[in-house]
């Protein structure tokens, strides 16, 4: 009697009953391959970002969220602008294109910046954790004109050959606290150039 009350007990203590049956089949997760889902034209989510806190201080552009989607900066400075976020002395953000890119002849990401032509450090990643790698540092991003800029980044430069996560780190280096409000590089978003190909055509070097 005693031991059919102990068996009666939740199914935590079924294993300390003594039972054989087999445990149950867990619920199916997403595939552990970061490149099973096909990836966005732009920025799909935030992976994550940090921003110095003396940057953040004065900053008034502080939101990684705005370095989602399609470019849209607009406005006018110094503190009217809108979509795009300061990455502060040394800051980033690590945008998931929600899927792989793969690396093609010529560039493959394009780091969309507003209100100048600030020095941009890229990295990728197939991990959010990483390890990342380095693409390029310090580039000039000032193709373009007006508010818009840009500049494109080969990932082969860096040695990778796919990627999904795209590391977008501030390469001006200009120490905080300074004198404006939009600190450093402002990223407005980042684009995958090969989008489009990689879906008619397959990914290459798969």
């Amino acid at each position: 009697m005693i031991r059919r009350l102990v068996c009666a007990a939740p199914l935590a203590l079924t294993v300390a009953c003594g039972s054989i049956e087999p445990s149950p089949s867990p619920t199916p997760t997403a595939s552990a391959d970061p490149c099973a889902t096909a990836p966005s034209e732009f920025g799909k989510a935030i992976a994550g970002s940090w921003i110095p806190a003396c940057s953040l201080a004065q900053d008034i552009y502080n939101d990684p969220s705005k370095a989602m989607g399609p470019p849209d900066a607009g406005g006018s400075g110094p503190d009217q602008y809108s979509g795009f976020v300061s990455l502060g002395f040394g800051g980033h953000v690590t945008v998931d294109l929600g899927g792989c890119i793969y690396d093609v002849p010529g560039p493959d990401i394009r780091v969309h910046q507003a209100v100048s032509g600030e020095e941009v450090s890229l990295y990728v990643s197939l991990a959010r954790e990483g390890p990342y790698t380095l693409v390029e540092a310090r580039k000039g991003c000032g193709e373009g004109s007006g508010i818009r800029r840009h500049c494109d980044f080969d990932i082969a430069s860096g040695g990778a050959s796919r990627a999904r996560y795209v590391r977008v780190e501030d390469g001006e280096l200009f120490p905080c606290p300074g004198g404006t409000v939009s600190e450093c590089a402002d990223l407005d978003a980042v684009e995958a150039l090969n989008v489009a190909a990689a879906d008619t055509e397959g990914p290459p070097n798969r």
